[in-house]
């Protein structure tokens, strides 16, 4: 299924699933906030026209600078939609970091969360600084319910710039990528197509917002898949277990993706304990290598079998359970 502009599938979605949940927010284990797809439309819509009121034009950067959040991936989106370039950063960054990304990015925005903003004032930051607090439950009418959900009126394209993802910096100072909107689209589309991914499907998110991995090939695959997204606001053990193990039918999850970190320590919490987790179809490893202990451990603790998928990483490893996937 080829993806040119991951805007408008991203409305398609909204429109199939409007009444459907698009996000359920998970803060220290318990749900604190269900967004459909037809509200995160909505907000998206309207925080796209609080952009443009303070002066953000297509092709301008706007630096993420914020937990993870539904807010996140509605001022992400929002973004999007106005043909900005979203610029996701580390919140655990401090100041020597940010002079630096921030003098390469040259962003017209900065979304940061209330506890970050002193240090953005301290650092005397020429761009404006949005004050958003993510620890607070998701309230997006508090920040832009002023505007409406017309569309703005902006046009894009497939080949217009739309994220800039860091590059680590171990030879270097770190290096921005940049990805258009085609490749954006086209990854989560070869996603959805190798694993078969659809509507019915529940991912378990557990990964960081802004690296490539949780942000593209995570969330974006499955808003723009019309899945249903259960968002923990960080990865912890005990309550990734919980959420995977979870067979409630309004809640049990499908599909599960990590870094083989993550993986080493959900096989040390799990231990030898028995578990059920058969209705899980789909389990993917990926950004880096992960070990033989690891690989062994997974498929004695998850019930599946590895899959090689043609287009996946050299580095990644996916898991399908026999009955389901």
């Amino acid at each position: 299924m080829p993806f040119q502009d991951i805007n408008g599938r991203f409305l398609q979605s909204c429109r199939e699933q409007e009444k459907k949940p698009a996000i359920v927010f998970l803060r220290d284990g318990e749900i604190e906030s269900t967004i459909s797809y037809g509200d995160l439309f909505d907000d998206v819509q309207r925080m796209a026209n609080h952009l443009m009121s303070l002066g953000v034009q297509k092709g301008q950067r706007v630096v993420l600078f914020i937990g993870k959040s539904p807010m996140f991936v509605t001022a992400h989106m929002a973004v999007q939609r106005i043909g900005g370039i979203s610029v996701p950063l580390n919140p655990g960054f401090k100041e020597p970091e940010m002079a630096y990304l921030l003098g390469d990015a040259d962003p017209a925005l900065i979304l940061a969360d209330t506890e970050r903003t002193g240090m953005l004032s301290a650092m005397g930051t020429a761009a404006t600084v949005l004050r958003i607090d993510t620890k607070k439950a998701y309230d997006p009418e508090s920040l832009s319910g002023a505007f409406d959900t017309t569309p703005p009126p902006v046009t894009v394209s497939a080949d217009d710039p739309a994220l800039i993802v860091y590059t680590s910096g171990t030879t270097g100072k770190p290096k921005g990528a940049v990805l258009t909107h085609r490749n954006l689209a086209h990854d989560a589309g070869n996603i959805i197509d190798t694993w078969q991914i659809t509507g019915g499907d529940v991912l378990c998110h557990a990964l960081p917002l802004f690296h490539v991995h949780g942000l593209c090939f995570a969330l974006h695959t499955a808003l723009l898949a019309g899945a249903t997204i259960r968002m923990l606001d960080r990865f912890n053990p005990a309550h990734v277990v919980r959420t995977l193990s979870d067979q409630r039918p309004e809640s049990a999850c499908t599909i599960f993706m990590a870094v083989p970190a993550m993986y080493s320590k959900l096989m040390a919490f799990i231990g030898n304990r028995p578990m059920d987790f058969s209705h899980l179809r789909l389990l993917t490893s990926g950004s880096a290598p992960l070990p033989v202990r690891i690989f062994e451990q997974i498929r004695t603790v998850f019930g599946m079998e590895p899959v090689e998928r043609e287009g996946m990483s050299e580095t990644g490893m996916n898991f399908s359970n026999p009955v389901n996937g």
